[in-house]
């Protein structure tokens, strides 16, 4: 009896006070590393929404960026075809003009033919208008491949039109007669220009023996000057045809 009444022993009772403060650490360890994750559970919850927003937000300016993007390009078009279409309209309409007016010229000629052997050449020289433009505008709105080919076909009326502008230059000074084209110059030689001397080979008599050889000079020389453009400039449109055709005259390799 007196034994149990008898206070623990030191040691006994500081034993029993660790064993108690080693499971209160060991409670407040839990404590703080579940306390710890949720924390982190719930910071990475949170994260994985804004994250998920982000994305979504991202999403939907790409999809905004495209919409503008084709938006812009389908603008882009509309206007291309809108420009196409207004310069489509101007060159039709002063095509027709030409055309118009150039018909008009013609048929007051061909009603009137007093001078037949003038107004023919007129009436030649009047196509050249109505030529260059339908062959501009069909260049502009058919496909690139037929543009060479109507430039041929204007090239050759072109010098068609410059040979037949002298023969009209003959027929109003002379009525068609080049010896009185010679004999009217060879009254007012003091205005003409001496000839190149390089053609002096295709003059007989020579220009300084007298006015009529220097009117006869000039004439020729204009002739031959002439024709050589006659002869050259299809020669030449031929050339620059087959040279775009096999890619050899490339316009943006220079």
């Amino acid at each position: 009896m007196f034994s149990q009444l008898n206070p623990p022993a030191p040691d006994e009772s500081a034993g029993t006070n660790n064993s108690m403060l080693s499971k209160v650490g060991r409670c407040v360890n839990v404590g703080a590393i579940g306390i710890l994750s949720v924390v982190s559970a719930f910071l990475f919850v949170q994260l994985q929404m804004v994250s998920s927003r982000v994305a979504s937000e991202q999403r939907q300016i790409d999809q905004l960026k495209s919409q503008i993007e084709s938006s812009a390009n389908e603008i882009e078009i509309q206007v291309e075809q809108q420009r196409d279409l207004t310069i489509v309209n101007i060159a039709g309409t002063f095509t027709l003009l030409s055309c118009l007016v150039t018909m008009f010229h013609m048929t007051s000629h061909l009603r009137k033919m007093n001078q037949p052997f003038v107004q023919r050449k007129i009436i030649a020289i009047l196509w050249m208008s109505p030529i260059y433009a339908l062959t501009s505008f069909f260049s502009l709105v058919l496909p690139p491949s037929g543009g060479p080919v109507l430039g041929i076909v204007k090239d050759f009326y072109e010098s068609y039109v410059i040979y037949t502008f002298l023969s009209f230059l003959i027929a109003v000074l002379g009525r068609g007669d080049r010896e009185e084209v010679v004999r009217k110059l060879a009254r007012h030689t003091e205005h003409l220009k001496p000839p190149y001397k390089w053609l002096n080979c295709l003059f007989h008599p020579h220009p300084r023996e007298s006015d009529e050889a220097m009117a006869n000079a000039v004439l020729l020389e204009c002739q031959v000057l002439a024709m050589q453009f006659v002869f050259f400039r299809p020669i030449t449109a031929i050339i620059s045809f087959v040279l775009e055709a096999t890619g050899v005259n490339d316009k943006d390799s220079f």
